[in-house]
C-alpha cells in the first residue's frame, strides 16, 4: 500500500474517528498509533512507518470478522 492508497482509504472514513492498529491474526491485539515517520533508504523508494503506541487489549470479535482473521 502506498501513502496515496492510504489517503484514499482514509478519505472514505469519518474524519473524527480514532485510528487504531490491528496486529497478529493469531493473537489479535489493537494498539494506538503514536507517530508516523518517513525514511529514505539508499536502495530506493522512501518508506512510511506507523509507530505502535499504547496496547489497548484484544481486538474485538467484530473487527476480527471484518478483517477475516
Amino acid at each position: 500500500m502506498t501513502v496515496q492508497d492510504l489517503i484514499y482509504e482514509l478519505e472514505q472514513m469519518n474524519p473524527d474517528a480514532e485510528v487504531r492498529f490491528a496486529v497478529q491474526p493469531s493473537w489479535p491485539f489493537e494498539y494506538t498509533i503514536s507517530s508516523v515517520i518517513e525514511m529514505d533508504f539508499e536502495n530506493g523508494a522512501p518508506v512510511v512507518y506507523l509507530e505502535e503506541g499504547t496496547h489497548l487489549g484484544y481486538l474485538p470479535e467484530a473487527v476480527r470478522e471484518e478483517l477475516n482473521w
